[in-house]
């Protein structure tokens, strides 16, 4: 196992994370807290879930942590992920879903979870930085949208 996480899911079953290539898809997405995570993650709702008639897709939430983070980072990551599970379940959308904390570098461990996961799609947002800060700063959404295995969606 390449990737450094922790499972936030109160419980999941494995069998129905297996692999099924006929009938339905596993669609990772990245939030952070920020209102570009938020709209990956609405955006995913939208336009992935709601309107997947006959499709059976799986949800996966994902946030990443330092691995030298605190105590309190690791339980507002938590928080955090469960917040988002929370607002799930009130919009009465039924699909499998886990919510995953990960740990370490945040690009290297979202394309190594969904590589784990073997997910058909990840949706992540953008803070939209021009050309010269984004070579300077680095973009998380550039890293995993040339480095992920799966089709990658940039929602703005």
């Amino acid at each position: 196992m390449t990737s450094t996480y922790e499972e936030v899911t109160d419980s999941y079953n494995p069998d129905d994370w297996k692999k099924d290539i006929v009938n339905g898809r596993i669609i990772c997405v990245a939030i952070d807290g920020s209102d570009d995570g938020s709209k990956a993650f609405y955006w995913t709702l939208n336009n992935l879930i709601k309107h997947s008639a006959g499709i059976s897709n799986k949800l996966v939430l994902l946030t990443c942590n330092p691995l030298n983070a605190s105590e309190a980072n690791r339980m507002e990551a938590q928080a955090l992920l469960k917040n988002y599970v929370g607002l799930v379940k009130v919009a009465n959308i039924d699909v499998p879903l886990r919510a995953i904390l990960l740990r370490g570098d945040v690009r290297t461990q979202l394309c190594d979870v969904a590589d784990e996961l073997k997910a058909d799609l990840f949706v992540i947002g953008t803070r939209g930085l021009g050309a010269l800060k984004r070579a300077v700063l680095g973009s998380v959404s550039d890293y995993v949208s040339k480095h992920c295995s799966c089709t990658v969606i940039i929602a703005k």
